[in-house]
């Protein structure tokens, strides 16, 4: 039985920033990435066109990526096929393992070329590298705000040390958002305290691989055997499948609860913080409809408590 999708898009404030944006966003790191998932060989361009029209069919405006994807091969499939207009929100991310912060100048004109724009809404840095002055690429980060390179500035993977520090160096701009692996079984944001900081600091926390690269959509159970960068993660071993079961089979309990499938139920426990915004990739048109089923509709307390019993026992 096909399960409810889209009725009605949510849309959120992109932390201080007058970015409007869905909160079921789309993750880009699968196009053009040979390597990791196999662009040109199960899936190409013509896939990728067809998730690109399905998603914006449904809503979704914000449309994640980084120059480090498929060597920059995500970037320019966006750039050869996302319309310029329709309010669409471009992400992308700086890699900062160079020399110097100041790569970051030519590093921002390689993507503008490669994603066919003037101005890059979000630029966001990686990852933290400590080996590199954080001082300085912030304020060459307001630079490309002055110069009207990119409109605002994300982080992605940075610590509340890290978040504290990057905005101290700043001397007009804001953090509007950071982007950390969040979901219902990587909860590390809840325990450090970046979820309840970000909160009070109106900062915007974008969740990467918030279905755990599909563990979370209850397709893979044990028997199974994944394929591609899965094969790679000890969370899709035999052993943790088996370890996973009983939490899988309660998110599942709860998700036929409101007539939704697993994945749906998973991005709507993150929707339900109102400055959380998910960015799941897709495979498929399919996948797009399924991931936007997350919104319109919300779990009860009680499903919360079951699903956080669930999960502290599979946490052990």
């Amino acid at each position: 039985m096909r399960k409810s999708v889209l009725s009605i898009m949510d849309y959120r404030r992109l932390g201080k920033s007058d970015l409007v944006v869905s909160s079921v966003g789309l993750g880009t790191w699968q196009w053009g990435s040979r390597r990791y998932w196999g662009y040109g060989k199960s899936y190409g361009k013509e896939d990728v066109v067809r998730i690109k029209d399905k998603a914006i069919e449904l809503g979704i405006n914000l449309f994640d990526t980084a120059e480090l994807y498929g060597r920059g091969m995500s970037e320019e499939l966006m750039g050869e096929i996302m319309p310029k207009e329709n309010g669409i929100v471009v992400a992308t991310k700086y890699w900062p393992f160079r020399l110097t912060s100041n790569s970051v100048f030519k590093s921002v004109e390689k993507s503008l070329h490669r994603l066919s724009l003037k101005t890059i809404d979000l630029y966001q840095v990686h990852w933290p590298n400590p080996t590199n002055s954080l001082r300085k690429l912030m304020r060459n980060m307001e630079r490309l705000i002055r110069d009207g390179k990119i409109r605002y500035i994300g982080l992605s993977n940075f610590s509340v040390k890290g978040l504290e520090e990057a905005q101290s160096y700043l001397s007009f701009a804001d953090i509007v958002s950071n982007q950390v692996p969040y979901s219902l079984i990587s909860r590390e944001p809840e325990r450090n305290g970046l979820v309840e900081y970000c909160s009070r600091n109106r900062i915007a926390i974008i969740a990467w691989s918030p279905l755990e690269q599909g563990l979370l959509t209850g397709k893979y159970r044990p028997g199974m055997k994944s394929s591609g960068i899965r094969r790679l993660r000890p969370a899709f071993s035999q052993r943790n499948l088996r370890k996973l079961k009983p939490f899988m089979d309660t998110v599942g309990a709860v998700s036929v609860g409101h007539s939704k499938t697993p994945a749906q139920c998973a991005l709507n426990w993150l929707l339900r913080r109102d400055n959380v915004i998910v960015i799941p990739g897709a495979s498929s048109p399919k996948q797009v409809e399924e991931n936007c089923g997350a919104v319109g509709w919300s779990m009860t307390d009680e499903d919360v408590q079951r699903l956080q019993r669930a999960y502290l026992s599979y946490r052990g």
